[in-house]
């Protein structure tokens, strides 16, 4: 009787890549200032979301090697405000804000900022907010 061989190719171990401490961080930093969701950024870096959600984890927790002390500026944009867009309510002007006040005005809400905050705090909050 006549016996059949076939052949089929093993495909090797996967390979998975180590990433630096920098890559690791602007990965993260990328998800946090994009419009992209976590899963697109992990796809376009070929690695599994869930990686890129424990460096983000590990990122707002200050060690991907972020100094917590460190503070990064946002864009911004002033818009002239046109009277015919004012409310009666917005028209009063607020009360005076102390000189080291910030106030942050985001689709989802407001932020008033006064005295020292926690920097990655405040990333986290205006991150949830700007959804």
């Amino acid at each position: 009787m006549d016996t059949v061989t076939k052949f089929t190719e093993v495909k090797g171990a996967r390979k998975y890549r180590r990433r630096t401490v920098d890559q690791q961080r602007r990965i993260v930093e990328e998800t946090l200032s994009s419009m992209r969701s976590v899963v697109e950024i992990a796809r376009s870096h070929e690695m599994n979301a869930n990686q890129v959600f424990d460096w983000r984890k590990q990122y707002l927790e200050g060690r991907l090697g972020v100094n917590g002390r460190e503070c990064a500026l946002l864009p911004v944009t002033v818009n002239e405000v046109n009277d015919s867009n004012v409310d009666e309510a917005a028209a009063c002007p607020p009360a005076a804000p102390s000189p080291d006040a910030i106030r942050i005005q985001l689709p989802g809400g407001d932020i008033h900022v006064e005295g020292s905050v926690d920097p990655d705090r405040l990333r986290v909050v205006i991150q949830c907010l700007s959804r």
